[in-house]
């Protein structure tokens, strides 16, 4: 299947663990301390997360250790410490990890911080805990929001993309991003990167009034001065529509002025997304005086339906669901109703597109101009290959592909499939292929949305396009998708679109060295100026 765009990036660190999102804030367990940190390893990120119990006559606790290997296989999730001991001059504990464990022998620094080192197989080196607390979803869902460094520049924060109870933040100006793990409930801290946690690189705080609403942001660097951003005024209402029988919850994000405004749809690939984790996109629009539209993917928040089983002829039609609820409302202007796309979900926003004339203009970030099996069978090979794989493994990885996606179209083969499943288990290349489970599942989604050309949908579009690429994405054929949507245009007769391949970018557009997603994570900054560039765009086609 088709890339997760940033949750699929962040794939290798994704954490759906009783332990983790389940535990209860420290108020109703004091004896447990929550901690996130983790150390490098061969140059990327591993996150640790640890809870400590150690006011008892038998101290212990659990962890989740996510390396930097794509599929998670190797990783430690919600594994009981063992050798536990704390000392006047010390901490040592230990995490089982199937037939290997991560050694930790460390101090306290201070109340909030511990530090030392680690060794893991035949690796070592220097490891940091930085002390957080467990709040709610709920409790973090009032920081929502865009914050106005400066007349151009903005910070957005939104719900976590693979920490439930954490947020991202992104500056559109200079592009940073990160993850902000909370300190208390009005305080937060974040490391130099992506998924990074320790050492504190940036920390935040909010200010609320005596109602309790938040009115800025504090923002303070390492080694720098705290700014203050207040927060910009948006209306924000909860909205529903209804495609057949399913039912779409969203929010609608207006500018604080009055008046009908453009909008734009910002549409969820068919993976289970939450709208708020949407917001990083949309806050970029409404902080420019467009309304975004954002909304729960099927399955998931207030949607209905199923996750990941449904065509994107279904998906399209829910795009334009929200299309005809938009028409509808007098805060809006009908003739200025635009819908971006990201990864998986270009496919449904340029079909919704190519199906109505109500549809103004259309923002593509990592469209994939070929069918499934050859996406897909580019990316297992491609990131097999860029993250140093000896070439035998290379072309096992394209022979077991070309050979997964033949069994999908003809339903023969499964016996050998199987077999080379079975005897490649514990090798680290055949995680990167999405090794099918069943011949029924494997066939169903082939048929589902496998043999969609999003070729035909682009040759009926006549309405301005932005169309956005990593020169390094590793999900997409990047060259020979330009290509196709060149042709594309040219038989639509098309010439109101934009180009523009950001040569270090990552398929998230995030800047990288390799575009491989078993980075751990450690990417700080997305392209430079994508964000200003985007906003410049939609103003000139919107407004």
């Amino acid at each position: 299947m088709r890339d997760k765009t940033m949750k699929r990036s962040l794939s290798i660190l994704t954490l759906v663990v009783c332990g983790f999102l389940g535990a209860l804030p420290c108020a109703a367990q004091p004896k447990q301390e929550s901690w996130t940190g983790g150390f490098w390893l061969n140059g990327n990120w591993a996150a640790v997360l640890v809870r400590l119990n150690l006011q008892s006559e038998n101290p212990g606790g659990t962890a989740d250790v996510i390396l930097p290997f794509y599929g998670g296989g190797e990783n430690a999730i919600n594994v009981t410490l063992e050798a536990v001991k704390e000392t006047a001059g010390g901490l040592h504990f230990e995490i089982p990890d199937g037939s290997r464990r991560l050694v930790f022998d460390g101090r306290r620094r201070n109340h909030d911080t511990i530090i030392g080192n680690y060794v893991y197989d035949k690796s070592k080196g220097a490891f940091g805990l930085t002390r957080w607390a467990n709040l709610t979803v709920d409790t973090l869902a009032k920081y929502y929001g865009a914050y106005r460094v400066s007349p151009g520049r903005v910070i957005s924060i939104f719900r976590g993309w693979s920490y439930a109870r954490t947020l991202n933040y992104v500056d559109y100006q200079t592009g940073q991003v990160g993850t902000l793990w909370p300190s208390s409930e009005t305080e937060f801290f974040s490391g130099d990167g992506l998924a990074v946690s320790f050492p504190v690189a940036v920390r935040a705080a909010f200010k609320q009034d005596s109602t309790g609403k938040v009115k800025s942001l504090g923002w303070q660097p390492k080694n720098g001065h705290t700014i203050t951003a207040p927060r910009i005024e948006f209306k924000e209402e909860r909205v529903t529509f209804k495609n057949g029988d399913v039912n779409l919850g969203g929010t609608l994000i207006l500018p604080a002025q009055t008046g009908r405004h453009a909008v734009i749809i910002v549409t969820p690939g068919d993976y289970g997304t939450n709208r708020n984790q949407l917001r990083m996109w949309a806050h970029n629009f409404v902080s420019r005086g467009i309304a975004a539209l954002i909304f729960d993917s099927r399955g998931a928040g207030e949607s209905t339906g199923p996750v990941n089983s449904s065509s994107f002829s279904d998906l399209a039609n829910d795009v334009l669901a929200g299309v005809q609820a938009l028409k509808e409302r007098r805060d809006i202007n009908p003739g200025k109703i635009g819908l971006f796309g990201f990864s998986n979900s270009t496919f449904t926003v340029s079909l919704a597109a190519a199906r109505s004339h109500d549809v103004s203009f259309l923002i593509l970030q990592a469209l994939v101009g070929v069918t499934g099996p050859e996406q897909e069978s580019y990316r297992a090979v491609t990131q097999v290959r860029v993250d140093g794989f000896p070439d035998a493994d290379v072309k096992r990885a394209a022979n077991f592909m070309r050979l997964k996606y033949e069994v999908a179209r003809t339903g023969e083969g499964w016996e050998q499939l199987q077999k080379i499943i079975q005897e490649a288990r514990g090798e680290r290349w055949l995680a990167y292929t999405a090794a099918p489970n069943s011949l029924e599942r494997l066939r169903r989604v082939y048929e589902l949305v496998m043999t969609y050309d999003p070729a035909p949908a682009l040759e009926k579009l006549k309405i301005p396009i932005l169309a956005v690429w990593g020169g390094r994405d590793t999900f997409v054929p990047v060259p020979k998708t330009v290509a196709v949507f060149k042709r594309a245009m040219a038989k639509a007769g098309n010439r109101n679109y934009v180009i523009k391949v950001y040569p270090n970018g990552s398929h998230s557009l995030l800047e990288t060295a390799t575009g491989s997603p078993s980075t751990g994570g450690k990417e700080r900054v997305f392209s430079p100026r994508l964000h200003t560039m985007v906003g410049d765009w939609l103003l000139r086609n919107a407004k």
